[in-house]
């Protein structure tokens, strides 16, 4: 199998839909969302975005642990710029 051309649901990798997913299912990522809408350009806002769910992220998994790293890892393979795109 092609890994460049794989896909997940229709977005560029599993990631990525999941937090699109996520960011679209409840009142507080709705609001979030809205937020986003309001900044710039798509690269704008996938950059504020992604910063934004980043501060988040450290915070809530600021331990240095197996947990944490496999967390990261699947946070960097988010493509922020296709999740804009859909806001």
């Amino acid at each position: 199998m092609d890994t460049a051309v794989a896909t997940y649901n229709g977005w560029s990798n599993r990631e990525t839909w999941l937090a699109h997913l996520w960011l679209t299912s409840d009142e507080q990522s709705y609001s979030l969302l809205r937020e986003t809408a309001r900044k710039g350009d798509v690269f704008e806002r996938a950059e504020f975005l992604e910063e934004l769910l980043r501060e988040q992220l450290n915070d809530e998994a600021a331990e240095a642990n197996m947990w944490c790293d496999l967390l990261n890892t699947a946070f960097n393979r988010i493509n922020w710029l296709e999740v804009a795109e859909h806001i």
